[in-house]
């Protein structure tokens, strides 16, 4: 009897002990939230979307007929009470659309360098379920004029722009 208590106490040890050491040994598996890309299109006019021909460093944003993959990538910050991301183009993820400082037209930027890279977006949800996507660095909104190939910019406010988008 003895000796059949003592080995369940040892059993028992035994597994205290393996399941304490697996976060030790940091084969811990968690449950990532996966990050789906959307296409970002103009929800009148034309119904153009977020795109780039080509997406180098510096290259134009502009409105395409098809779009690009975009992933909006949550910054977990705020502005103005928005939740604020990053546009990230899913075929390179370092890139981001963003605005240089001295220019309010919209460009590829890398992602790394945050809010210095005038990258950070604040989605602010409209009661029709349309997004106006607020610049958190350029005081402004993601505008365009609606056609096709036209670059994107960032006006404070702008008579007969597009600015809701459907993401």
């Amino acid at each position: 009897m003895r000796r059949l208590l003592r080995r369940k106490a040892v059993t028992i040890i035994a597994a205290i002990v393996s399941l304490t050491a697996i976060p030790a040994a940091g084969i811990v598996a968690t449950a990532t939230p996966a990050l789906a890309s959307v296409h970002i299109c103009n929800v009148a006019g034309n119904h153009y979307c977020l795109g780039a021909p080509t997406i180098n460093f510096g290259d134009p944003v502009e409105l395409t007929v098809t779009g690009r993959d975009i992933t909006r990538v949550d910054q977990f910050l705020q502005y103005d009470s928005f939740e604020v991301f990053q546009l990230e183009f899913t075929a390179d993820t370092t890139k981001c659309v963003g605005v240089p400082d001295a220019s309010n037209k919209v460009t590829v930027r890398a992602c790394s360098g945050g809010r210095n890279s005038n990258t950070y977006w604040a989605k602010d949800v409209q009661p029709d379920g349309s997004v106006k996507w607020l610049s958190a660095t350029k005081n402004g909104t993601l505008d365009s004029d609606n056609g096709v190939f036209d670059q994107l910019f960032v006006a404070a406010s702008c008579l007969g722009c597009y600015l809701r988008w459907s993401n």
